[in-house]
């Protein structure tokens, strides 16, 4: 066994305190949602200015940077 300290004993508290409670309904799901469906837009629109089907005026894609 191990020694018993105060922050162990805090920390476990802490760590312990919602292990195996479910919250009841949807919970934090529609929140994710919407940030799951901005990011997949980000990237979609990052892939459109790589590839060129999104024309930026004054913005190049090229190796060269010009």
């Amino acid at each position: 066994m191990g020694q018993k300290t105060a922050l162990g004993s805090l920390l476990k508290a802490i760590g312990n305190s919602g292990q195996g409670k479910v919250v009841p309904g949807w919970g934090a799901v529609p929140v994710m949602t919407i940030i799951g469906i901005f990011l997949l837009l980000f990237l979609v629109i990052l892939l459109q200015i790589y590839n060129q089907s999104l024309l930026l005026q004054g913005f190049s894609v090229d190796w060269n940077g010009n």
